[in-house]
C-alpha cells in the first residue's frame, strides 16, 4: 500500500535536459514572484485611484501567496541530498487556484470596462459571495445574528443588481436565475471573460483541464500517482508544467497591475521584463504560436 508514496520520493536529482529546463522554468517563476511581492509593496500606504483599485490589489495579493506555496512544495532545483516529496496533485491544485485569482482579478479589476460596469461587477461578485454564505449558515443551522445581518445583505445586493442599469446586458437567463435566487459569480461566460482579459481560450481551456485532471481523485490521476517515479525526467516535466502555467497567468496579472498602478510601481529589470513578455505572449497566443 505504501508504494504509491514511496514512489514520488527523490533522493537526487540530475541536471540533464528535462532538468535544466525545469530550473528555467523554476527560476523564471521565482523572478516573477520576487517582483510581485515588491509591486504589492509599493502600493502600501498610498491611496488608491478607486475602490476597484483597492479590491484589485487585494485579490492581486492572492496570486503571489498561492505562488509561493507553490514554489515550495515543488522540487528544489540542484537537490542532491534528503528526500523531497514530490506531490503532483497538491501542485496542480495550487496553479488551479492561482489562475482562478486571475479570473476574478481581471473581471473586476483589469478589464476596459467603465465605471458603471465595473460597479456592476463588484455587485453581482459580492452577491454571489453572500449568498454562498447564506447558504452554508442555513445548511449547519446557524443560529448566530450575523445569519439575519448576512441575509440582508444578500438582499440589498440582489435588489442592487436587478435595479442596476447594466442589467440590461446580461442575457436573459442569468437575469431569470437571479430572480428564482441561483447566483454566478461572473455574468459573462468565460470566454468572454478571456477575450476581456487577453487569455487564449482554448490555452485557458487546456490548461484548467489539465490541472484539474490531477486535482480532482479521477481513475487517470490515481494511476498517475501509481506510476510517478520522482526524479525521472518525465516526472520533473510533469512537475514543472504547474510553474509553466503558473507563470503565465502571473505574468499578465504583474503587466495589467503595472497598468493599474502606474506611475508606482518598482522598476522593471530587462530580465524580467522578457520573463513578462514571453509568457504573457504563451498566455495570449497559446503554445501552438509560441
Amino acid at each position: 500500500m505504501l508504494q504509491p508514496l514511496l514512489a514520488a520520493l527523490v533522493v537526487c536529482i540530475d541536471m540533464s535536459e528535462p532538468f535544466e529546463r525545469y530550473l528555467d522554468n523554476y527560476n523564471d517563476f521565482s523572478s516573477l514572484l520576487a517582483y510581485g511581492e515588491t509591486l504589492v509593496s509599493e502600493q502600501v500606504g498610498k491611496e488608491p485611484k478607486s475602490k476597484f483599485d483597492v479590491y484589485g490589489e487585494r485579490i492581486f495579493v492572492k496570486l503571489p501567496c498561492h505562488g509561493i506555496t507553490l514554489r515550495e512544495i515543488s522540487p528544489s532545483p540542484g537537490t542532491r541530498s534528503g528526500n523531497e516529496l514530490w506531490d503532483i496533485s497538491s501542485s496542480y491544485a495550487i496553479a488551479r487556484a492561482l489562475i482562478e485569482s486571475f479570473d476574478a482579478l481581471s473581471y473586476i479589476s483589469l478589464g476596459s470596462a467603465d465605471e458603471q460596469e465595473r460597479e456592476f461587477r463588484l455587485l453581482f461578485w459580492k452577491l454571489h459571495a453572500e449568498a454562498r454564505r447564506l447558504d452554508m449558515l442555513s445548511k449547519i443551522g446557524s443560529t448566530n445574528p450575523e445569519y439575519e445581518e448576512v441575509r440582508l445583505e444578500m438582499e440589498r445586493l440582489r435588489n442592487q443588481v436587478l435595479g442596476h442599469k447594466c442589467i440590461t446586458n446580461c442575457k436573459s437567463n442569468i437575469v431569470f436565475n437571479i430572480q428564482k435566487g441561483k447566483y454566478q459569480p461572473y455574468h459573462l461566460t468565460q470566454k468572454e471573460r478571456n477575450i476581456a482579459s487577453g487569455i487564449n481560450h482554448e490555452f485557458h481551456n487546456a490548461v484548467t483541464m489539465h490541472l484539474s485532471s490531477h486535482v480532482h481523485t479521477h481513475p487517470f490521476s490515481v494511476q498517475q500517482i501509481v506510476e510517478f517515479k520522482a526524479g525521472s525526467p518525465e516526472c520533473i516535466g510533469l512537475m514543472g508544467i504547474a510553474l509553466q502555467y503558473s507563470s503565465a497567468f502571473l505574468s499578465v496579472a504583474i503587466i495589467g497591475m503595472r497598468n493599474l498602478f502606474l506611475p508606482q510601481v518598482p522598476e522593471l529589470s530587462e530580465k524580467t521584463k522578457c520573463i513578462l513578455e514571453q509568457w504573457a505572449f504563451i498566455a495570449k497566443k497559446g503554445v501552438k504560436h509560441y
